[in-house]
């Protein structure tokens, strides 16, 4: 019998990576013991040059009946990458027999032994996330957890109040190498009645964004400020104006004026695609200072139904055109296809509040509904994921340090890594592998859950 070891620094991210490889040794029944001749997985923070941002390398050794794993990255975060990885694809795919007996279907690489390799993975997109209104995440540290574990790096928490433990929200986050940003709006509330012809409305309105900044979320830890307009509609006109030609120097005014006092921040514009995609010319003109988040661009995946694959070459070259659509200026999207607010029964916060601390009844209450719209999506994620694909070289193309986000609110992601999750965050990271094996390497990770309801057994 061989013994393991695990050596890593103590911090935040490596905790993690400790409790998955903790996991995944007891899992094959590994005996775990600091031993001369103990097998060993080693991780080290070593800055390294060669290495592209959020790299690492991983390499397989073997000395006699000893193996050693090592994993190195420029830090720590890289490190809980690499042992992600390691956990989840290479001790899965180590541990098929590719037959059906004698061995019976599977081996214990911990035991029988590794593959011996050196290979370097970094990820294909720079900004990886996932988008939620904040008083739907349960628990914020296991919400954080599980997508650090899918390599995901940026998340935007919509609020209708700044939370009031942001401080300790951000910090965990960023201990997982997660940037946090806060979103708000401007203008609007969650139907569209502003006036757009009333300048003295728009004035005011301006002056509540820049004021609500200043009084909430100036002095709040964070990355960014993330904020949608009144562009939430199909319409092309409101008030019989165009809503292209008044959002763009209404915007540009309140981003102007917040940038004076913090010229470092990163704003956010979340514009749907419905209400300006024949004015593309106007939106050009956005301060190219700020990021412009573009939802609602067609079919899946920024359908809120993965099932809507029509128009999807329409949707690929509209991509394309907004992606290419401003020389200087950052460019994001957020698809959907997963889960959303059950909006028929929405009602605003009532003050500001404390997120992601709910207790364990309201978690077990909102699990059955959240497994059943996810067994439906996950369902078509199977079909049509390769439509994700399809969208992330056109937006590198356009803009390097493109940021791609998914909708994930309401889905008790933080109890479960659903499919259509792991599969956006592997997508991600390489677009370059044909779908079929994302999604052969993506359903055998052993932390990914099929949302299957449970039955009662029957005889």
């Amino acid at each position: 019998m061989k013994y393991w070891n695990i050596s890593l620094p103590r911090t935040p991210a490596l905790a993690l990576a400790r409790q998955m490889l903790e996991g995944c040794l007891r899992t094959y029944d590994v005996p775990m013991e600091d031993a001369e001749d103990a097998c060993r997985i080693i991780g080290a923070v070593v800055p390294d040059a060669a290495l592209p941002p959020e790299g690492y390398r991983m390499r397989i050794c073997t000395e006699g009946p000893l193996q050693s794993v090592e994993i190195t990255g420029a830090t720590d975060v890289s490190v809980l990458y690499g042992v992600s990885d390691f956990v989840n694809l290479v001790v899965p795919k180590a541990e098929q027999t590719h037959t059906w007996m004698k061995p019976y279907y599977f081996r214990n690489p911990f035991e029988e032994g590794f593959e011996n390799m050196d290979c370097v993975h970094a990820p294909q997109v720079r900004r990886r996330g996932l988008w939620t209104w904040g008083y739907v995440i349960y628990d914020y540290r296991r919400y954080l957890a599980n997508m650090a574990r899918l390599k995901l790096n940026e998340i935007v928490i919509w609020n209708d109040y700044a939370p009031l433990n942001a401080a300790e929200v951000v910090a965990c986050a960023h201990d997982l190498g997660i940037r946090v940003i806060w979103g708000y709006a401007w203008g609007w509330d969650t139907k569209i009645d502003v006036r757009l012809s009333d300048e003295t409305l728009l004035a005011r309105l301006a002056d509540e964004a820049v004021e609500r900044f200043e009084r909430e979320y100036a002095a709040l830890p964070g990355d960014g400020i993330y904020f949608q307009s009144f562009t939430e509609t199909a319409e092309q006109e409101l008030d019989g104006r165009s809503i292209a030609d008044v959002v763009v120097p209404w915007v540009n005014g309140i981003c102007a004026r917040i940038l004076e006092k913090r010229p470092n921040l990163e704003l956010q514009f979340g514009l749907h695609a419905t209400s300006v995609a024949q004015k593309l010319d106007r939106i050009a003109q956005i301060d190219p200072r700020v990021r412009i988040v573009w939802e609602d661009c067609g079919a899946f995946p920024y359908a809120y139904l993965a099932e809507n694959v029509a128009h999807a070459r329409e949707t690929e070259d509209f991509t394309r055109k907004f992606s290419h659509l401003r020389e200087h200026g950052a460019t994001g999207v957020v698809t959907k296809g997963m889960i959303c607010l059950d909006w028929t029964d929405f009602v605003h916060r009532a003050g500001p509040e404390r997120i992601g601390e709910c207790s364990a009844g309201e978690i077990a209450a909102r699990l059955p509904i959240a497994r059943r719209v996810m067994r439906l999506t996950q369902s078509y994620w199977m079909q049509n994921g390769a439509h994700l694909q399809s969208i992330v070289n056109p937006l590198l193309q356009g803009d390097p340090e493109c940021q791609i986000l998914a909708l994930m609110e309401d889905g008790l992601f933080e109890t479960s890594i659903w499919l259509p999750t792991a599969l956006f965050a592997a997508t991600l990271w390489d677009s370059r592998t044909p779908f079929p094996q994302l999604l052969t390497e993506t359903a055998q990770r052993p932390d990914v859950v099929f949302a299957n309801a449970p039955q009662a057994d029957t005889v």
